[in-house]
């Protein structure tokens, strides 16, 4: 890290030995403390200039000398330090005589100060040794005990087998009048998953360890032989009669200071808990204790040979959290990086999170290689975020290679991999193709349920995900059906109330509604709605996701005024909670404003898209799937409101967005070229309505199916404008 003020070889030649080696004392601090001067002014009044005017041969003064070692030494070595260096600043104030002629140092005086220079590098180099020999020591006994979990976990797993097959037995035998056996069953049925999460982090934990214990011998290695290379050779000292007084200022015993300090170290780590996630963050959130060597937190790999320029790259981010995340002193890790980097993405900036990891890709390549699991990760993630940023082509593709490589690294049943493969899907769906998402999910459904078990959580939620695209594939009574066997399993298993079961109600009521029946859907979201507030509390973003689908299926049931009024109450709760332009509080200010054109209003809801179209333009972007939405009904809108030729316009620009955003075949696509159709009809061209609609008959059928209710729609409109087109 540069800093300002000339550097050791630039101090003047006349600079006297004393002064030099205060400054090279002292340079040494600022530089392994990893502070720039601005950073140290709070602690060191008028930092930069007294350094710069130390640095010209100069001399400082006893306050500021004691201050910055302060500020830059670890706690273990201030006071060591600052005795050190308040002999030097003694030596500089009072140097011995010389003569008046001023003659240059004599060979003898400079040979001293080589030879201290390169004892002060030896014992730096012996204080990293000792370091990496701790961290070396601590994640052997880290994986050991690991090790020991593993067995311990293992049989668990088996009793906890043996246990379940032992319950099922006695609930069969008793039949379903025996409440009690049931309740045994599912306990030990959650028991067991919890002891199979367990095991498998356990074995994870062993492995990271293990491979970061290899990587610290490595440097280990390296260090002893730069030890043995700097170890001081007193062949080549003069001869102790003939050497000057001043030469001798280095302290009385440095070895034995540094491993006072080393023991220190060690007696606080062993305080600690001896378990991975435990070490590396002890390490790593003390990283100052022995400067210039952090560790890596609890999931990544040793990051000794870390960039230099890591806490730059965090620190121009901005902002989030704390100082570990916003690029403090700690952000020279892979793993801040990262967690950096989701952190933005979960406050609601997938972009930045998007740009951070793909940064964070090309470091972890370098310094972990392609293959290493924290480099596939950060893969994952980056394509994650990437399909966040409103660009799911990309995520899907990019998924698509991921999938390939954690099968070939971990294995094709790796939980990981299954997991790159559900996200693979989901993408898949969301660039438009729904009917390989479903046969994707299809496939990852049951190899996840032959790896993890049927009701493995990550089972449940693929089971979820795949009802979801069966759906949107054009099938909402089998979408139904799927989620209503999965709301049976994850009441049973997590529980009534948990988390994910209400979600799977939720999306439960959507696809009844979907499947023609607004009503029923209408009353079990009035009970999700209820249920929510109660788990979850009445402000809980999920809570106001079930009220806003509520409020739907009472507009789709036939109440488009009740829907409006319950969607006013909503703006003004997500308004409140989540702020007016949380992407939430968009989405229901749209479905209030469709519901006003619903209600009887359309130039009220024409105006009111039209203004949500700026917002959405701005705090979504243009290409933003929800702003094309919102253009899309806007353009509806304004033909209902009885303008058709400007409805035909919209939709004529609305139709080549969504094609080059979502795919000329992409659902939505689809629907805005009928729209474009319909308003084309309105506008008095029914030919030309024709012809777009035979068109799009042809894509929606094999896009979506014969069967699909947006084919037969098309189907009709394309009906009644081929009549009214031969009539004329």
């Amino acid at each position: 890290m540069a800093k300002p003020g000339r550097k050791w070889r630039d101090l003047p030649a006349t600079t006297a030995p004393e002064v030099r080696r205060l400054a090279e004392f002292l340079r040494a601090r600022v530089d392994e403390s990893g502070k720039t001067l601005n950073e140290l002014a709070p602690a060191v009044q008028n930092a930069s200039s007294v350094i710069s005017t130390y640095l010209g041969g100069k001399i400082p003064t006893q306050r500021f000398v004691t201050a910055l070692v302060a500020a830059t030494a670890p706690p273990p070595l201030r006071d060591k330090h600052t005795g050190e260096a308040l002999r030097l600043l003694e030596a500089a104030l009072h140097p011995p005589r010389r003569p008046a002629s001023g003659p240059q140092p004599s060979p003898l005086l400079e040979a001293v100060v080589d030879v201290a220079a390169v004892q002060a590098q030896h014992l730096e180099t012996y204080a990293h040794l000792t370091r990496a020999l701790e961290q070396h020591n601590e994640l052997r006994q880290a994986a050991a005990n690991s090790e020991k979990l593993v067995w311990v976990l293992y049989g668990m797993v088996g009793k906890l087998q043996e246990r379940v097959t032992h319950l099922t037995a006695d609930r069969d035998r008793l039949g379903q009048g025996s409440e009690a056996a049931e309740r045994k069953l599912t306990r030990a049925l959650g028991q067991q998953n919890r002891a199979e999460r367990e095991l498998a982090r356990a074995r994870q934990k062993q492995r990271e360890a293990e491979e970061l214990a290899a990587r610290l011998q490595e440097r280990i290695d390296h260090l002893t032989g730069e030890l043995d290379r700097l170890r001081p050779d007193t062949a080549q000292l003069p001869d102790s009669m003939d050497v000057p007084a001043e030469g001798a200022a280095v302290g009385e015993d440095p070895e034995g200071d540094d491993i006072e300090a080393a023991l220190t170290r060690a007696e606080v780590v062993n305080d600690s808990d001896s378990t991975v996630a435990r070490i590396t963050t002890e390490l790593s959130d003390n990283a100052d204790v022995v400067p210039n060597n952090p560790l890596t937190g609890p999931n990544g790999p040793n990051t000794l040979d870390a960039p230099a320029d890591f806490p730059h790259h965090v620190s121009k981010t901005g902002e989030v959290g704390n100082q570990r995340e916003a690029g403090g002193p700690f952000a020279d890790t892979l793993t801040t990086r990262h967690e950096h980097a989701r952190t933005i993405g979960r406050a609601g900036d997938p972009q930045a999170a998007r740009d951070l990891l793909a940064d964070l890709i090309t470091a972890s390549t370098r310094v972990l290689g392609p293959d290493h699991p924290s480099t596939l990760t950060t893969r994952y993630n980056h394509a994650h975020w990437t399909g966040e940023a409103g660009d799911p082509h990309t995520a899907r593709d990019l998924l698509t290679v991921i999938v390939t490589d954690r099968a070939r690294v971990l294995g094709p049943d790796h939980p990981s991999t299954l997991t790159t493969g559900h996200e693979h899907a989901h993408w898949t769906g969301e660039a438009g193709d729904p009917h390989t998402a479903r046969d994707l999910l299809t496939v990852i459904v049951a190899a996840s349920t032959r790896v993890l078990g049927p009701e493995h959580p990550s089972t449940l939620a693929t089971r979820h995900e795949h009802a979801h695209w069966t759906g949107e594939a054009g099938n909402s009574q089998a979408a139904r059906d799927l989620l209503a066997d999965l709301i049976t399993a994850s009441t049973r298993i997590p529980g009534p109330d948990h988390a994910d079961t209400l979600s799977t109600r939720h999306e439960h009521a959507h696809w009844t509604g979907e499947a023609g029946d607004p009503h029923t859907a209408r009353d079990l979201f009035s009970v999700i709605v209820t249920d929510r507030a109660r788990v979850l509390g009445p402000d809980h973003p999920s809570t106001l996701t079930t009220r806003h689908g509520h409020a739907r299926m009472i507009g789709r049931a036939g109440d488009p005024q009740a829907a409006r009024d319950l969607l006013a109450d909503l703006i003004t709760a997500s308004t409140r909670v989540l702020g007016p332009e949380h992407p939430s509080t968009l989405t229901t200010r749209h479905e209030h404003a469709r519901m006003i054109g619903r209600a009887g209003d359309p130039q009220e809801a024409r105006d009111l898209l039209a203004d949500h179209s700026a917002v959405a333009t701005r705090v979504l972007g243009p290409d933003h799937a929800g702003t094309l939405t919102t253009r899309h009904n806007h353009a509806h809108w304004t033909g209902e409101a009885g303008d058709p030729h400007t409805a035909r316009d919209l939709f004529s620009v609305i139709v080549t967005d969504r094609a080059r955003v979502l795919g000329p075949e992409h659902p939505s696509t689809l629907a805005s070229r009928h729209g474009h159709a319909h308003w084309t009809g309105e506008a008095g061209d029914p030919q030309a309505a024709r012809d777009l609609l035979a068109d799009l008959i042809t894509a929606s059928t094999r896009v979506l199916g014969p069967d699909h209710p947006s084919t037969l729609t098309i189907r009709r409109s394309l009906t009644y404008w081929d009549g009214l087109g031969t009539v004329r």
